[in-house]
């Protein structure tokens, strides 16, 4: 419970300094422009998935379960590779923006989705492995918060938004070489990794799992709001706001989730599983709370964000709750169940069955339907995802296979 509270701590300083500069942002720089920010931070998220290359996603079980002294090392491994991936990525940052936003929009679109994409470079999936809570408030929350903070400042200012966006990129560089700087003298000796490009392209394949995983749940959680930028342009605003909210979910979620996957984990394999049966059966209760909260809550907090400017109904906010429910499931499940049992396989499987069954009808629904279709082809691909996740984790069980 006290790992909880402070992973709790760690979210809820960017989470409320997040939610305090979307206002902000609507009433100094407008409605449009605020959906273009939301647009780049949803692609700089796609991006993203290239430079982090799955160690977001599997590095917390990897580094739980290896000795500390070794650690460090992993670490400035995946730096070294992730800066090369930096590279491979921020053409595509400059290029995507021409296809989704009109000519006074696209230099903005394209520098926040490069301010965006630095954090992908850190070590908060680092800090969740060793289980170091205080570590990822200090080198992680708290500069990306005081980016946000004096980008808040800046605007206020200023009225420009890209003073706004220079602040959060400044201070998400202070984070990642904070954070690389603490882990590489971590362990009483400095850790280095080769740099050459041989070496860093060398490791990816060990990250096959994680990468397939991030990059087809990214991609069927990001591309509704890129579908609709590109085809629905009158109902970003609007999108991006629901958007939000499933976002400010996951992270409301990820203290939960992060205690969880340095929690479960047992060298006494009949407690691990015991863990991981309760948490799968706690995982569904979770999700239905949460995305009716979600779906209560989203019609007067968008009105509420906003100053009254971008107002989401009921008939979006349902089939975002539902989103969320199958978010929350699949987060718990798949994370902090699936890695353990060694079922990287699994996971990375139910996120492309995922991305099979959503992306098309989300580009149907984006083309030739309306907002909420997207959001409802979203909901089923999640709940996909969940129902499949849940599946392998009681056949695994069931049948003792560890």
């Amino acid at each position: 419970m006290a790992r909880l509270g402070t992973y709790t701590a760690a979210v809820a300083i960017t989470s409320i300094v997040g939610l305090l500069a979307i206002p902000v942002v609507v009433t100094q720089a407008g409605d449009v422009a605020w959906g273009v920010i939301a647009v780049a931070q949803t692609l700089a998220g796609l991006l993203g998935v290239l430079v982090s290359f799955g160690w977001g996603t599997t590095g917390p079980a990897m580094v739980a379960g290896m000795p500390a002294e070794d650690r460090p090392q992993m670490f400035m491994e995946s730096l070294a590779s992730r800066l090369y991936l930096a590279a491979v990525a921020v053409p595509f940052a400059i290029l995507i923006p021409f296809l989704l936003t009109t000519p006074e929009y696209r230099g903005m679109m394209i520098a926040a989705c490069c301010a965006y994409l630095i954090p992908f470079l850190g070590g908060a999936w680092y800090f969740v492995g060793e289980a170091r809570p205080r570590r990822l408030i200090l080198f992680d929350s708290l500069p990306i918060s005081m980016g946000t903070l004096a980008g808040v400042a800046g605007i206020l200012l200023t009225q420009n938004i890209y003073v706004f966006i220079a602040c959060q990129g400044v201070f998400n560089i202070v984070a990642v070489v904070g954070t690389a700087f603490v882990i590489r003298r971590s362990a009483g000796r400095t850790a280095r990794a080769d740099p050459s490009p041989r070496a860093a392209f060398g490791r990816l394949p060990r990250q096959l799992h994680g990468v397939i995983t991030a990059a087809t749940s990214s991609l069927y959680v990001g591309a509704p709001l890129i579908m609709v930028s590109a085809f629905l342009p009158a109902f970003r605003e609007v999108y991006a706001m629901a958007d939000r909210f499933i976002r400010y979910g996951q992270i409301a979620l990820g203290p939960v989730v992060q205690v969880l996957q340095g929690s479960i984990a047992s060298t006494d394999k009949a407690v691990e599983r015991h863990r991981i049966g309760r948490t799968t059966l706690m995982a569904p209760l979770l999700g239905v709370l949460g995305g009716a909260g979600i779906a209560l809550v989203l019609p007067w907090g968008s009105m509420l964000l906003s100053n009254g400017r971008i107002s989401v109904g009921l008939g979006l906010a349902l089939p975002i709750g539902v989103v969320f429910a199958g978010v929350a499931v699949s987060s718990v499940v798949g994370l902090a169940c699936l890695i353990p049992l060694g079922q990287g396989r699994a996971l990375a499987a139910s996120t492309v069955l995922g991305a099979a069954v959503g992306v098309p009808l989300i580009v149907l629904a984006a083309a030739f339907v309306g907002p909420a279709s997207v959001a409802w082809a979203v909901a089923l691909s999640e709940l996909t995802v969940a129902g499949y996740q849940v599946a392998v984790v009681r056949r695994v069980l069931r049948h003792g296979r560890h």
